[in-house]
């Protein structure tokens, strides 16, 4: 069974690009923004890692990544931020909320590929 990836991003193109780019190797699913992505997850889809946009809309990505982390179902998720800020106190504050990664905007797909790789080997439960 493949593992099963949650893409949040408020841009169209960036959603469908990763769908597709990943879909290869992951089951993936992609959301909008914070509701669309909760109604994903509350409809029994639990990703194995969610990538996820720090600017949207309703909710900005540090705040979802903060009701992810202090969620008792979905605090063990890894989160990969996906964002073109690129300011060091922004990537803080994220590593700081329980991202396992960040990654700026405009990246290298065969590095994205790379980092997911290893969050998804190193979350993985041991037999």
């Amino acid at each position: 069974m493949k593992q099963r990836i949650l893409v949040i991003d408020d841009n169209e193109m960036m959603r469908a690009f990763l769908a597709q780019f990943l879909k290869k190797f992951y089951e993936v699913r992609t959301a909008s923004g914070s509701s669309a992505a909760w109604k994903i997850m509350d409809n029994e889809y639990v990703p194995d890692l969610i990538m996820l946009d720090l600017r949207m809309p309703e909710v900005s990505g540090l705040e979802m990544l903060q009701q992810l982390k202090s969620s008792v179902l979905y605090n063990e998720i890894p989160v990969v931020i996906l964002s073109s800020i690129n300011k060091t106190n922004e990537k803080v504050d994220c590593l700081r909320a329980g991202a396992a990664d960040y990654i700026t905007k405009p990246f290298n797909p065969q590095e994205v590929a790379a980092r997911i790789q290893y969050h998804l080997k190193v979350n993985q439960p041991s037999s």
